[in-house]
């Protein structure tokens, strides 16, 4: 049966009902007639939908839930909605409901959450999030200028968007959602359409009146459905969301955008029923909303931070180069040779600085490894930069500053060594046992050493660190992970003395248990730069980062922000 003959059906057995809230008729569908103690369903959606536009969800449900599902009319603050949904409730007699709310819908239910929590069961959220100032100063201009517009206008800018969306949809669901599309567009008027967007608005620029970002703490009643190429909300208006349900079960999506259910149906569907059934989440996906949230950032963070390619004497360089402000952070990476282990900070410095984050080329050296980052610098027309490197990076940025030290402003040098106390012995021999070895035997041996300076056993994220690691090793190849090691050993043969033309300010990050950079290697780092200031994190190990992140990013933050 296709999508239109399914709704015919549909509306044929499923008439709305209505009831009048402050002078406003609300109508709505009501599921079959349930059995005497059926618990109940509430199914909120999004701006453009209708009541019976839920009606794959309704007719999934109706055997085992009362479900009803509103239409919602051109009201323009959140509190008017959240009365019509509790007089719903009230007129079919029901105390409390479990309640499915995706993008408004979801607005709608986690305001209704904290107005009326005792008549929440288990509460779904799905492809919301909750503004940030900018993002709702955004939506504020964008509804005022199609409020200047014919409505066509907006069905104009909506159109190309949703059929985005869709495309990833099999063909047949394709066409009538498309269809359908137009349908609901030619429903709605102007101001209704506005109206729904209003209600977003009211929610992000009245926290308080709404309680928005309280926490609604019962974990085991609440599921957060994401997807992590939501254009919709950023990562962190995700992570707002979140962090006003602490504890609760979180299933994101690798695709699908702001519509997974479209996309992903057989897996959408399943995750919602577990979630209602009260059993377990489908393998592979994080209960942990932290780690959900940092599987989000991780899948979603290619799609917004592109290559660069450089030749620089025939070696071709690629890096990342983002964020905004006068000043610029150049990051050399770590011995991972490529930016992604240091995403969160990346993101996070992006805020206030503009980032520029190179992979390593094979074969280059540790001075060409240098010579290279200045030459990025020319073709990103930067002058002088703050320089941040960490463990080899922290190799990298000094021999950086030794070469090029007009081109440094500040420098930070974390959980690293000097050239009088670089990390593994016998380095020479090391080089020629993996030589011979192949790719998968080096891959594994340097895998192993990496969990186990970055990741803690007892770590809550240690899943996402671990995936990380793993996900970049398996594209480094053997040649890559033997340049690395080279490049330490031409480090640790330069002058172990201080650095010439090094008058920055320099800040020291250490770890207390770092077991690549102990006291004795430490100790002949300060040796180096004697008026540096040094932050000890007590307690933490090599991957400090990892571990203590936040700690991390503003202590970095903190010095750099510095006049």
């Amino acid at each position: 049966m296709d999508g239109y003959a399914e709704l015919r059906a549909f509306r044929g057995t499923h008439p709305y009902r209505s009831v009048m809230v402050a002078g406003v008729e609300w109508k709505y569908i009501a599921g079959a007639v349930p059995e005497e103690g059926m618990p109940a369903l509430l199914v909120l959606g999004g701006g453009f939908s209708f009541g019976d536009s839920a009606f794959r969800t309704i007719t999934a449900f109706e055997p085992r839930f009362r479900v009803l599902s509103p239409s919602y009319p051109a009201v323009r603050t959140m509190a008017e909605l959240v009365a019509g949904v509790a007089a719903i409730l009230d007129a079919e007699g029901i105390r409390s409901a479990s309640i499915f709310g995706h993008s408004l819908g979801a607005g709608v239910a986690h305001a209704f959450a904290r107005r009326y929590p005792q008549r929440v069961d288990k509460l779904i959220l799905s492809g919301f999030g909750l503004y940030t100032r900018g993002h709702a100063r955004l939506v504020s201009a964008f509804v005022g200028l199609f409020s200047l517009l014919p409505k066509g206008a907006l069905a104009a800018f909506y159109r190309p968007r949703i059929a985005r969306l869709v495309a990833g949809a099999e063909a047949d669901e394709r066409a009538f959602l498309t269809a359908y599309t137009e349908d609901l567009f030619a429903a709605h008027t102007k101001e209704s359409a506005l109206a729904h967007l209003a209600v977003v608005l009211d929610l992000a620029t009245h926290p308080d009146r709404y309680a928005a970002s309280s926490t609604f703490e019962r974990p085991d009643d609440v599921l957060v459905i994401a997807a992590a190429d939501d254009r919709g909300f950023t990562a962190h208006e995700r992570e707002a969301l979140l962090a006003a349900y602490p504890g609760a079960r979180a299933y994101v999506f690798g695709g699908g955008g702001h519509l997974a259910a479209v996309t992903h149906p057989t897996e959408y569907a399943d995750v919602v029923e577990r979630f209602l059934e009260d059993r377990p989440l489908p393998a592979g996906r994080s209960d942990n909303p932290a780690v959900a949230a940092l599987d989000a950032r991780l899948a979603g963070f290619p799609a917004s931070h592109e290559y660069r390619t450089l030749d620089v004497d025939g070696v071709r360089w690629r890096y990342l180069s983002g964020g905004s402000g006068e000043q610029t952070v150049l990051l050399p990476s770590g011995g991972t040779r490529m930016p992604d282990m240091h995403v969160l900070l990346i993101e996070a410095l992006e805020r206030d600085f503009r980032v520029i984050a190179p992979a390593y080329p094979a074969g280059a050296g540790i001075a060409g490894l240098a010579d290279g980052l200045a030459a990025i610098l020319d073709a990103e027309a930067v002058r002088q930069a703050d320089v941040l490197g960490s463990s080899f990076g922290g190799f990298v940025a000094q021999t950086f500053a030794r070469r090029h030290p007009e081109r440094v402003r500040r420098l930070v040098l974390a959980n690293t060594g000097s050239p009088a106390a670089a990390p593994l012995p016998l380095l020479p021999l090391l080089i020629r046992f993996l030589s011979v070895l192949p790719e998968s035997a080096v891959r594994s041996l340097t895998g192993r050493n990496w969990r186990r300076w970055f990741v803690a056993g007892s770590q809550e994220d240690a899943s996402f660190w671990t995936m990380l690691l793993s996900d970049v090793i398996s594209r480094l190849g053997k040649e890559d992970l033997l340049s690395g090691l080279r490049e330490m050993g031409e480090f640790a043969r330069l002058p172990a003395e201080r650095a010439p033309g090094v008058r920055v300010p320099v800040l020291l990050i250490e770890s207390e248990r770092d077991e690549a950079f102990p006291p004795r290697a430490r100790a002949a780092l300060r040796a180096l730069y004697p008026a540096a200031e040094i932050c000890l994190f007590a307690g933490a190990g090599h991957g400090v980062m990892a571990t203590r992140t936040a700690e991390y990013i503003a202590t970095v933050e903190e010095f750099l922000r510095r006049p």
